[in-house]
């Protein structure tokens, strides 16, 4: 077996092939060991005398067949799974797996081989970039799968050839100890996988296809499902090798996963008391990374056990779920899908709808009736097969509520629902082949529709619900006017239109805030602008209108009661403050925070521009001093996003940028964590006229002065004339507040800088503490 010494243990083909083998050896052993001790005991049985020794071997050679028999099946499928899944990537992009990419490593100060984020930013921050063949989601699904106690993991996404998985021990993933002194010390380690694994499925990368329409979409559910099943293969096995990093484990992890014993209590674990309320919680717990299947099992125990949903409409929940599922796999918004609306979304909103509102609420009583029309209006609200999926057209490539409710009517799916027997709806979604050469074959089940099969000829008032409930999701309603007119005409026709509209509300609160309670909050930053992008809304206006979007809905009084209410998951709850907090408050100092504390462990010195105006003069002085690392603070959300986006360009990647007040920002920062803080100073700006101007200049030096590190200086660019009475109170400012002009250190901006605010040509001032300042802080 491989050991740390011979580059990490593996996941490994071969061995799955040799314990194959072996397996397929006990089986063939057994069956023969039985029928050699088992046969003779037959009719020794009738005449009264049992060899007992005989007996014992029939019985342990019979186990051993099963043993032999079911080990064989599970690594048979383990590595299958990891096959199909190549295969089926590289049939969609050939060169997947083959892409040269390197990463540079602050830390070595060398560029590696293949991707892995080792930059001090965030990974879902906009600095972070990616190469266009991955997708972020995926690479972060298998990190999250990898955590385990006081194991620090770094996920490394190379060439086939790097690991190697065409030749030799055919690797999928190996994972090795870290044998750097600070990886020692932090017990790290790496684990790398291959590019195939983590691919990036959206469909505009693949406008040059030689598939086209459905059979591309066809081709990447295909993808995307195999892929989601050989992450959960690899992540398996990998997170044991973290776990358990002893090579003489090997054998014991294969052995753990041939037992029996373990297959089978895999199965029946899930049927005892107390498994189902435990799914929900961890459901909760990790709602955006949780499987489809999985999150639908949750859902049907939540409807069934917690809303007294009845179980004949549960099996038309079932059926309706099954039909779903495969018309979002053949449009490509399957399982693993990318695209911000995809099925995995419609799951999430009518799970999240049920939770979010209580048997009992403003008046109303809510019954398993009115939680099914609930869940029903969540699954189908971006029911929109006529999306226009990676089109250049300039359309929205969202699904749309108008087009959704044209196409429920036109199936008359929500009509069948209600009307219907569930052997009747089955038989509404089945396919029969119509042409001669396939008539013999078996028809397909929930792969159409048959409106021309409801009885009836009137529209049933459940079927209005859902209808008036779909409406109410269009985005952004408020600015929807044939939603809005939709929504009053259908909800005039109802008789309680009350209750109606209170489900409704609970139904469009859930599908706006769903992504913001089932992630972090820079993760929920990075899906709104995939959301946008979806929808052809300017990038800019998903980061700095965030708060105009919160205040659609964050602030009415029914929102905040419903998430109030005791039943609500208070895991949602909890991230729904922090991520309120983070968007609304604009004070992002955990990140920064962080940010810097990895920074100073990698780079010689970490440097802060306050009030950072444009993101051009921090790119280019990052790009001028490599070797240290430049953190842009700005005010202004436009501005700091453009930089981000010009950060990103970095190679190496030296810079971030952060959006906040630095007046909040400041004081939250380590003391003595910063070398130099950069500050562009137009005298038209800074007038420093008012005593309030002064006061606010003197404070902000004296909290500088604290967070400066031994040796660290204030950088300030400025066209104030020395003679001023201007650059006096400047000076004197500083002077109180403990700093005092210096010519040593570097000038870091660049020369003949120029700006708009400017009005003459700027220079720069050095300012550092002075000796007795030094002495007070040490």
């Amino acid at each position: 077996m491989y050991g740390w010494h011979n580059g990490g243990l593996p996941f490994s083909l071969h061995y799955h092939d040799a314990a194959r083998w072996l397996f397929v050896l006990l089986l063939f052993s057994g069956l023969l060991s039985t029928g050699w001790f088992g046969i003779p005991l037959i009719p020794r049985y009738f005449i009264g005398t049992v060899d007992i020794v005989s007996g014992i071997f029939a019985l342990f050679s019979a186990l051993g067949t099963i043993w032999g028999i079911m080990a064989y099946r599970e690594f048979t499928k383990s590595a299958g799974a990891v096959i199909d899944a190549r295969l089926a990537a590289r049939r969609l992009d050939p060169t997947i797996g083959d892409y040269e990419y390197k990463s540079y490593n602050p830390m070595t100060r060398e560029y590696e081989d293949g991707f892995v984020p080792s930059g001090p930013v965030d990974f879902w921050d906009k600095e972070t970039t990616v190469p266009a063949w991955m997708d972020k989601g995926k690479y972060w699904h298998i990190l999250l799968s990898l955590q385990s106690p006081g194991r620090e993991i770094r996920l490394q996404v190379v060439r086939d050839r790097d690991l190697p998985f065409g030749s030799g021990m055919r690797n999928v993933a190996v994972t090795s100890r870290d044998q750097s002194e600070e990886g020692r010390i932090m017990n790290r380690y790496i684990v790398k996988i291959p590019q195939w694994l983590v691919m990036n499925t959206e469909r505009g990368r693949f406008s040059g296809h030689e598939a086209e329409g459905p059979e591309l979409s066809a081709l990447i559910a295909d993808v995307n499902r195999k892929i989601v099943a050989a992450t959960n293969e690899v992540a398996g096995w990998e997170r044991l090798r973290v776990r358990y990093p002893w090579r003489f484990m090997t054998f014991v992890i294969y052995l753990n996963k041939s037992l029996p014993l373990r297959i089978v209590y895999r199965q029946v674990i899930r049927n005892f008391p107390g498994a189902k309320e435990r799914k929900i919680y961890e459901t909760n717990a990790n709602l955006a990374n949780v499987g489809d299947d999985e999150l639908v099992v949750s859902i049907m125990e939540l409807a069934q056990k917690k809303k007294k949903i009845p179980p004949a409409r549960m099996a038309q929940i079932q059926t309706l779920v099954r039909f779903l599922k495969n018309a979002y796999t053949r449009q490509g918004l399957g399982e693993g899908a990318s695209e911000y609306h995809n099925f995995h979304h419609s799951l999430e909103v009518a799970y999240v709808a049920m939770q979010l509102l209580p048997d009992y609420f403003r008046g109303y009583e809510f019954g398993p009736k009115d939680y099914e029309l609930l869940l029903v209006a969540g699954l189908l609200h971006d029911y929109d097969p006529a999306q226009e999926l990676g089109s250049n057209s300039g359309k929205p490539k969202g699904p749309s509520a108008a087009r959704t409710v044209q196409e429920v009517q036109r199936t008359r799916i929500h009509d069948a629902y209600f009307t219907m027997t569930n052997a009747e709806f089955e038989e509404y979604f089945r396919q029969y082949r119509s042409s001669p050469s396939s008539s013999l074959q078996p028809p397909e089940d929930y792969a159409t529709t048959h409106p021309e099969r409801v009885k009836s000829d009137w529209t049933p008032t459940e079927s209005l619900i859902i209808e008036t409930l779909i409406w109410r999701t269009d985005f952004p309603f408020f600015k929807q006017k044939l939603a809005q007119e939709k929504y009053s005409a259908l909800l005039s026709q109802l008789k309680d239109n009350g209750k109606v509209n209170l489900l409704a509300e609970v139904l469009w609160l859930a599908d706006l805030s769903v992504t913001y309670m089932v992630s972090d909050p820079v993760r929920a930053w990075d899906r709104v602008n995939n959301l946008y992008d979806e929808l052809f809304l300017p990038k800019l206006e998903a980061v700095s209108r965030t708060d105009a979007f919160f205040a659609d809905f964050a602030d009415l009084p029914l929102y905040r009661e419903l998430l109030a209410q005791r039943g609500f998951p208070d895991v949602f709850r909890r991230r729904w403050n922090l991520i309120y907090q983070f968007f609304h408050e604009g004070n992002p100092s955990t990140p920064l925070n962080r940010t810097i504390e990895m920074a100073r462990k990698i780079y010689f010195k970490v440097n802060v521009e306050l009030g950072m105006r444009r993101g051009e003069m921090l790119q280019e002085i990052a790009s001028e001093n490599w070797s240290e690392y430049f953190i842009g603070i700005g005010k202004d959300q436009s501005e700091v996003l453009k930089a981000k986006s010009r950060l990103a360009e970095l190679d190496p990647q030296n810079a971030s940028a952060f959006w906040g007040d630095v007046q909040k920002l400041l004081p939250s920062i380590p003391d003595g964590a910063i070398d130099n803080f950069l500050i562009v100073m137009p005298g038209r700006v800074e007038t420093l006229a008012t005593q309030e101007e002064k006061s606010r200049i003197e404070t902000r030096l004296s909290v500088l002065v604290k967070k400066l590190a031994q040796g660290g200086a204030v950088k300030i660019l400025t066209d104030i004339d020395g003679n001023s009475p201007q650059f006096l109170e400047l000076m004197s400012a500083a002077g109180r507040a403990g700093l005092a002009p210096s010519d040593e250190g570097k000038q870091y901006f660049p020369a003949g800088w120029t700006d708009p605010d400017f009005a003459e040509s700027p220079r720069v001032i050095t300012l550092a503490p002075r000796p007795a300042e030094i002495a007070t802080k040490a």
